[in-house]
């Protein structure tokens, strides 16, 4: 076949083989262009069943146009000989990748999932259905783009299940439970399919690994595998639950769709901060050997500091630290530090409880004379405290309180306590709370409002982090209103207008320039007649700024909620740290880029275990970079 034309594709290599078909390296003569030309096998050219499956396959993508799926050039029949032309991926399969590093780190594995994730999403939208998503068929170049190939067993989601000879198509250890069953299958058997995939990039290994077809089928249909972090102790617990809910063998417990699937890692990435893109996966795919290394030898030295951190950080971290120091071995069980570290720290753990029993003594027998003294000094004392308790229960109460910290993902919701609003926006710290139950509410332009009870302890610290849910923004409103009007209404002023004005979160109200009052009002405003300029003004957000034209007689309602202003804090440390902001982990030292937050008071924590921790209060501007070197006293 090399050497050979069919059409207009000159035949240079060959790139791969299969049970099916086999792909080659061509050029399009006419564009003088690289190009990859699958043909059928000779001897399942005249087997109708497989052409029509190779036709499927040509007319199924040929449909999907999309960045994430290779896309097909042409497809045809020259004399004996069926072919598929199309794009020319320069990099590898994923199966090429596992079986060169055997399992791929967590950061890469998130990222290629959720460009598979869009082109899959795409192939639904359009009714197309994979049913054959495996390692084999996911290319990605050296670009880090990644592309689905091989619509071979796809088919619209209101058709029956194919067949080939009588058999169930598709890969076994890929399936999912209906389509091993040979039941109709949708796009939850995808789904399905790329959580086999995600499961094997990170773990190794395949979920389902039986020793033959028949049993491979039967823990499909049967077997829950090994969780993924139980497998994996370095994969977060809240990752591993969203490959569960995707391996789910009732299709009507699993993800519904794919969108679902990548919401949810989405939200794992912000939470553990990681940040991945095509140049990453560019060169990881390039260098997947060395750069495995050296991911994962720097995932091992961030453990092992943060087991120095909690080492030295007192008993009540014990636990902490020895967690981190088994996760550095599990990368290196050579690494002899840790081991020592663990070691020392084990024996420490299982000698503290003993001292205490040790030091506890048992209280001496008390004659009943004794007995007698002690209940009526302790009568004496309830006497007393209900005495006192009459006269001072109000003031005591109202001496006690708590704070709360909020952190929203995003940033930038206005809090609400009790009802009222604080005027303040997340991040933020609420100060001298009364104890008790109170209610919480936060809300934010494009997100459904969020609302929770919750309880202030005297003298205690309540920190929440809270993900809010997105939801179809509205735009600023501006609505005419008739008032109605009711009986023995005193006629309006002549040539009066009215602003009735709703403002989210707060601003200040001008009229031509001049100060009329500050939101939240409850009346309406008095306006002359005419064109008159109304501006909205909050240090935080930005100015809104509108002509509007006020009739005799007529209520303007004005509802409106401003945009969010925002800074940049580029920050140096030496030699390195961890940088909290408001309380929350944001990432590790050095950050090449500036990291974006709301106008406003920040609090900035660095912590590097061998070095005094750092705080200190900041003051972020409205479209400023605050630059920050800081450099760590050692202890």
């Amino acid at each position: 076949m090399i050497n050979r034309r069919i059409r207009n594709f000159e035949i240079k290599e060959l790139i791969a083989t299969g049970g099916m078909a086999a792909i080659y390296k061509a050029n399009q003569v006419t564009l003088d262009r690289i190009v990859a030309v699958k043909i059928l096998h000779g001897h399942l050219a005249q087997d109708k069943d497989f052409i029509i499956r190779f036709e499927r396959e040509a007319k199924a993508a040929a449909n999907l146009q999309h960045e994430n799926i290779v896309n097909i050039i042409d497809f045809g029949q020259e004399e004996e000989v069926y072919f598929i032309a199309m794009e020319y991926v320069d990099g590898k399969s994923l199966k090429d990748i596992l079986n060169q590093v055997k399992f791929i780190p967590q950061e890469i594995a998130l990222g290629i999932i959720l460009e598979i994730g869009k082109g899959l999403n795409y192939a639904h939208q359009k009714g197309i259905v994979h049913r054959d998503i495996k390692p084999a068929n996911i290319l990605i170049g050296y670009d880090g783009i990644v592309k689905i190939a091989d619509f071979g067993l796809a088919q619209a989601q209101d058709l029956t299940t194919i067949t080939v000879t009588g058999a169930i198509v598709g890969t076994p250890a890929y399936m999912s439970p209906e389509q091993a069953a040979g039941k109709k299958v949708d796009n939850r058997s995808d789904i399905f399919s790329l959580g086999v995939v995600f499961y094997e990039m990170l773990i190794g290994v395949k979920p389902f690994k039986g020793e033959n077809y028949s049993s491979v089928i039967h823990e499909i249909l049967t077997i829950n595998p090994i969780k993924a972090f139980e497998a994996n102790p370095l994969i977060a617990k809240e990752l591993s639950t969203v490959i569960e809910k995707m391996l789910e063998k009732d299709p009507d417990k699993r993800y519904q769709n794919i969108e679902e699937v990548s919401e949810d890692i989405i939200i794992q990435m912000k939470r553990t901060r990681t940040e991945i893109n095509r140049k990453d996966i560019g060169d990881f795919i390039s260098k997947p050997e060395e750069k495995l290394k050296n991911l994962m030898e720097k995932r091992k030295e961030r453990h092992f500091e943060r087991g120095i951190y909690f080492m030295n950080s007192g008993y009540e971290k014990i636990d902490d630290a020895i967690a981190e120091f088994e996760k550095v071995l599990l990368l290196d069980p050579n690494d002899a530090r840790a081991k020592n570290y663990l070691e020392t720290l084990k024996t420490k753990r299982a000698k503290i409880p003993l001292q205490k029993k040790i030091k506890e003594k048992k209280p001496a027998k008390k004659s009943p004379i004794f007995i007698g003294m002690l209940a009526g000094l302790i009568a004496i004392a309830i006497i007393i405290y209900f005495i006192l308790n009459s006269f001072f229960r109000v003031t005591s109460s109202k001496e006690l309180t708590g704070m709360a910290v909020v952190n929203t993902m995003p940033p930038g919701a206005e809090i609400f306590f009790d009802n009222d609003s604080t005027g303040m926006i997340t991040p933020a710290t609420l100060k001298g709370l009364t104890i008790g139950e109170h209610q919480l509410a936060l809300k934010k332009n494009g997100y459904k409002p969020f609302v929770q009870k919750i309880e202030i302890k005297g003298n205690d610290t309540l920190k929440l982090d809270i993900t809010l849910l997105t939801e179809i923004a509205k735009e600023d409103t501006v609505t005419l209103i008739k008032p109605p009007v009711p009986k023995r209404q005193l006629p309006p002023i002549q040539g009066m207008g009215y602003l009735k004005v709703k403002v989210n979160p707060w601003a200040k109200i001008y009229i031509d320039g001049q100060y009329v009052e500050t939101t939240p009002i409850a009346r309406s405003l008095p306006v002359s007649s005419g064109v008159h300029s109304v501006r909205l003004e909050n240090p935080n957000y930005k100015v809104w700024q509108r002509n509007l034209r006020f009739n005799p007689g007529d209520t303007l309602n004005l509802n409106v909620r401003l945009e969010l202003l925002e800074g940049a804090l580029k920050l140096i440390v030496r030699p390195w740290a961890d940088v909290y902001i408001d309380g929350k982990f944001y990432e590790t030292t050095p950050i090449a880029q500036p990291i974006k937050l709301s106008a406003g008071e920040h609090r900035l924590k660095l912590i590097n275990p061998l070095y005094k921790p750092y705080e200190e209060v900041i003051v972020i501007k409205p479209n400023q970079v605050l630059k920050k070197s800081v450099e760590l006293e050692k202890k």
